[in-house]
């Protein structure tokens, strides 16, 4: 142990096999007889923080190797670099949209001109939906905008709308703790603060200052 490593909890229980790194947090933590937010936030990046687990802190603790913690636990390893996520910009919506409506209209010609369906789909490279449209209407449809709720929430909802009812100024800190201490579960805390921060907007209440809230 090096001079400001901290020594190893008394109780360092062995890893489960495809047990995630926060049930063996929640485990290490009961075992030592400390609550769990506590020991979660310790072992968070930066310390104190809502951030991911640090393996090497967390291989200090429990009293093992950090190559045995990486491997009993493969989501705190380095993420591989990922290609950036492609994003329109505005010029290039528009860009296809004014194309799309060019088909359109080549399609209303065709159509009027007695063309049909079978031969405009093979012309145009289109289906018999997009036909349809065009003959409906000469300006194609907005783009959709496609809403997810956050997978990590499945079935915590209820349990996050209540406490906002409770109380609307309840900080987002305070929910995540008590989702991770009464619930079990441990949610990413920017998928959670985006969460809260749209159910107070929907509600139209006034929510806790974001100065108060923990980045």
């Amino acid at each position: 142990m090096t001079a400001g490593q901290p020594p190893p909890l008394p109780v360092g229980p062995r890893p489960r096999r495809g047990e995630t790194a926060d049930s063996y947090v929640r485990r290490l933590a009961a075992a030592n007889h400390l609550r769990f937010t506590y020991l979660r936030r310790y072992l968070a990046t930066p310390r104190g923080s809502y951030g991911p687990i640090d393996p090497g802190r967390l291989a200090i603790l429990a009293g093992r190797e950090p190559h045995a913690i990486l491997h009993a636990f493969a989501e705190l390893a380095p993420a591989a670099p990922r290609a950036a996520a492609r994003r329109y910009a505005r010029e290039d919506i528009q860009r296809n949209h004014a194309a799309k409506r060019e088909k359109y209209a080549a399609i209303r010609r065709d159509a009027g001109n007695g063309m049909s369906e079978r031969a405009i789909e093979r012309k145009h490279h289109v289906g018999r939906r997009t036909i349809i449209r065009a003959l409906a209407s000469a300006e194609p449809p907005e783009r959709k905008k496609i809403h997810r709720e956050p997978a990590a929430l499945n079935g915590l909802h209820g349990h996050i709308d209540a406490m906002i009812d409770a109380d609307p100024k309840v900080a987002t800190a305070a929910i995540w703790q008590r989702l991770a201490d009464e619930h079990g579960a441990p949610v990413a805390y920017p998928t959670l603060r985006t969460y809260v921060t749209s159910q107070r907007t929907s509600r139209k209440t006034p929510g806790k200052s974001s100065e108060g809230e923990p980045r």
